[in-house]
């Protein structure tokens, strides 16, 4: 889909409208003295340091993000409660209430017109903004709009996106790196880490403090629809251990960490982001299964984790009336007192910042809408909630709720002491920020690191390492390919992606094995006979998650039956999640790579050209 919905997190562009909001956002120059103003009478005894919006990238004063403990003096400890309650007693109540937003700009200028953006921002003064692919079309933009973003604040905004790597990533001009599955295929917890830290490199250079990563979903279900490649795999402990050394990298660069989808959304078999997931188990099998990433995470000091829209009816049971249909709907884990209240805070002792998923996505906004689910998910114990569709409605509502009773202040209150702790730490408020970079000395520091090519130098090194091998004669058909003028067949349903592979193969064979090759792309429709095919053709079938689709894994079946009969070399490549191997169990040959990033396809590539089989192991079982 060319112009996807904002409330699909994971797949959106910016739809349009993005120069408008640059030429608004300048003028907030203009008004920039009013926010310090505030800021500075807020903290009248501390002094502004780097000012807001200079935090990205600076170490946290505790290494690892792990609680307080004796590594922290006393002395730090009052400094920073005397700081943070000096703070909060400078908030009106809207302000405390505001703090908990964490807002696409788009839908604030949306609910104030679209002209009254910068405005909208100063009245609203979220405490933070969510940033996609569309709103960082390349280095200076991104980073003069955050600079422009942050000079409307009078308390310094988290500035967050989703670069988890692989499928999901936010960067257009950045390597996209290795999705969590590639990764859990080395065996190597270590890649993970280095991953975190460089993810987070990239993301301070641009002056985005905040990334919501790592997942730490178990991919249990073949047939999830949203997870797959996103997680590090199926075994509880496996996964866990790759996600403890992604906070530790992510620390290394000195960002949060963001664990999600608590309380796990591995084995759902819906899209949160189109419906309402269900998972009907009991606290024993959550305890041995979805919870062990997350306790690892909390060991390992995770700064926040995000809340899941699923439904755990065995755990939470309580109703409401769906303003979808006005049949009851057991509450889902982000508006459920028991889980993030309960389980999360109590039972897990999460002492960190409880984020909501976004709060537009179906799951929630069909059956709750925008201002109830706000203040259903304060309720339940969030600190922040993500993209409510009309951000300072949703700020009304739990106004109201607080005048009336229904909520207590200090409830807001327990909340902003631990964001305005988190951002302390991270060197957004004015006693731990550093002095800000001139602005065109960022954006060429941010060039030279980009051009550097570092980045994809790390994400090839881990591709190779993950490469899989499976097949009945893997050794004996190595290396398939050799740069020797044979022709080649690619085979597959998605024309782009066998078009990157020819290249990959024609650059391989070119530089690697100094030779020649033809290449050409078939539709497997185009592909069905093989009778007329040269002696000595090799076909390469380019899988995709086969397994969703029963007809093509059929085809692709009998295809590879056919080939063997008439003798032709043939093998597959797998470049979704790697069910497809229990779709083709008895090829020769085939090769999984766990996505289509750059890397991923050169690391298929280099596989087939090899005479030895690449050395990653299946992190997930198969059905």
């Amino acid at each position: 889909m060319s112009t996807p919905s904002r409330s699909n997190r994971h797949g959106r562009t910016r739809r349009g409208g993005f120069q408008r909001k640059l030429i608004i956002l300048a003028s907030v120059l203009l008004a920039a003295a009013v926010g310090l103003g505030v800021w500075f009478a807020l903290q009248p005894e501390a002094g502004f340091g780097g000012g807001p919006g200079n935090g990205a990238g600076n170490a946290p004063p505790l290494p690892g993000g792990k609680p307080s403990g004796d590594e922290r003096t006393i002395a730090e400890q009052k400094k920073e409660r005397e700081f943070i309650e000096r703070t909060l007693s400078g908030m009106s109540l809207d302000e405390r209430i505001s703090q908990m937003l964490m807002v696409d700009v788009e839908a604030v200028a949306q609910e104030a017109g679209g002209v009254q953006l910068v405005e909208a921002m100063q009245q609203l003064h979220p405490g933070g903004v969510v940033l996609f692919r569309g709103d960082i079309p390349d280095i200076r933009t991104v980073l003069t709009l955050n600079r422009q973003l942050q000079q409307t604040a009078a308390i310094p905004l988290w500035i967050s996106t989703d670069q988890e790597g692989g499928i999901v990533t936010r960067l257009p001009f950045a390597s996209a790196m290795n999705g969590n599955m590639a990764i859990g295929a080395t065996g190597r917890p270590e890649a993970a880490a280095k991953t975190g830290e460089v993810l987070g490199q990239m993301l301070a250079k641009l002056e985005l403090n905040l990334d919501f990563a790592p997942v730490a979903d178990i991919n249990s279900n073949p047939d999830n629809p949203v997870i797959g490649l996103r997680s590090y795999g199926s075994d509880p402990a496996q996964v866990a251990d790759f996600v403890k050394a992604f906070i530790g990298g992510m620390h290394a660069a000195g960002l949060p960490a963001v664990a999600k989808h608590f309380p796990g959304h591995g084995d759902t078999a819906t899209d949160s982001h189109i419906g309402l997931p269900k998972l009907d188990y009991g606290l024993s099998r959550f305890e041995s299964v979805e919870w062990v990433p997350f306790r690892a995470a909390i060991a390992e000091g995770v700064d926040a984790i995000m809340s899941a829209h699923i439904q755990v009816p065995q755990l939470e049971p309580a109703t409401a009336v769906s303003k979808l249909d006005g049949k009851p709907v057991t509450l889902p884990a982000t508006l459920s007192p028991e889980l993030l209240t309960g389980v999360l805070r109590e039972q897990l002792g999460f002492q960190g910042v409880i984020v909501t998923d976004a709060l537009n996505m179906k799951a929630i906004a069909d059956h709750f809408g925008s201002e109830e689910a706000a203040v259903m998910a304060v309720k339940a114990g969030a600190d922040m909630l993500l993209m409510p569709p009309e951000p300072a409605a949703a700020a009304s509502a739990i106004r109201r709720a607080v005048d009336a009773g229904e909520l207590e202040a200090a409830r807001i209150d327990d909340s902003v002491r631990r964001i305005l702790r988190m951002k302390r730490k991270y060197g957004l408020l004015p006693d731990t920020a550093s002095p800000p970079v001139p602005l065109e000395d960022a954006i060429r520091g941010a060039e030279a690191y980009f051009q550097s090519g570092s980045a994809e130098q790390t994400a090839d090194c881990i591709a190779s390492e993950a490469a899989t091998a499976w097949g009945s004669g893997v050794k004996t058909n190595l290396p398939l390919l050799r740069g020797d003028g044979r022709r080649v067949i690619l085979i597959g349903d998605q024309r782009t992606v066998l078009e990157r592979v020819q290249r990959e193969i024609e650059a391989a064979a070119s530089s690697a094995a100094g030779g020649s090759i033809q290449v050409e792309a078939r539709t497997p429709m185009e592909a069905s006979s093989t009778r007329q095919w040269p002696t000595g053709t090799i076909a390469v079938w380019v899988t995709q998650d086969l397994h969703h689709n029963r007809t093509s894994a059929e085809t692709a079946r009998s295809w590879f039956q056919a080939a063997a009969e008439q003798g032709i070399t043939a093998a597959a490549l797998s470049v979704g999640t790697p069910y497809d191997i229990a779709e083709l169990p008895d090829i020769p040959l085939g090769i999984a790579v766990y996505g289509t990033t750059a890397s991923n396809l050169r690391a298929g590539v280099q596989a087939l050209f090899s005479a030895e089989p690449p050395a990653g192991k299946l992190p997930v079982t198969m059905p």
